[in-house]
């Protein structure tokens, strides 16, 4: 039997990640949810069943609630992560994370979690939402170019 020798580690190039089942998922809802209801808006009789009229401001509104909660599913999109030798950017729903690999403890994937997390060393966690799970090798791909760069950071 041969051992196998182990490569130096070449330099790892900069990462930028995005998921793509998540994107697909969030194009296609949020173009059907506002497609439903701007339909709705136009399906809408001149009365309703109590006796009331519908006024334009109300077709308004609906086709209004349509383009608000399409934009909000769309919001799926915003999910990235960036990564070099100097950090990682994780951009996620509400907030973007700016960090050095200094603080960076671990890339881990938790069980029963459906993204990557960062840990750091005030024993704060992460969510790397833009890496799913569900993107399968993608993701395991993503999750080792990071590890590599933290490893490369370390040198």
């Amino acid at each position: 039997m041969h051992a196998v020798q182990e490569k130096p580690m070449t330099e790892v190039g900069p990462l930028e990640y995005k998921p793509r089942k998540s994107r697909i998922g969030a194009w296609i809802g949020g173009v059907m949810f506002a497609g439903a209801f701007i339909a709705l808006s136009f399906s809408l009789g001149a009365r309703t069943e109590g006796g009331g009229t519908v006024q334009p401001a109300d077709h308004a509104a609906m086709i209004g609630l349509g383009l608000i909660g399409g934009a909000i599913i769309l919001w799926f999109l915003r999910l990235r992560v960036r990564a070099d030798e100097n950090g990682i950017e994780v951009r996620n729903f509400a907030a973007t994370h700016r960090l050095p690999w200094g603080v960076v403890t671990a890339i881990s994937v938790p069980e029963r979690v459906q993204w990557a997390t960062l840990e750091l060393a005030d024993d704060e966690e992460i969510a790397i939402m833009a890496i799913q799970m569900t993107d399968k090798e993608r993701a395991v791909a993503a999750v080792k170019h990071l590890r590599a760069l933290l490893e490369q950071s370390r040198r």
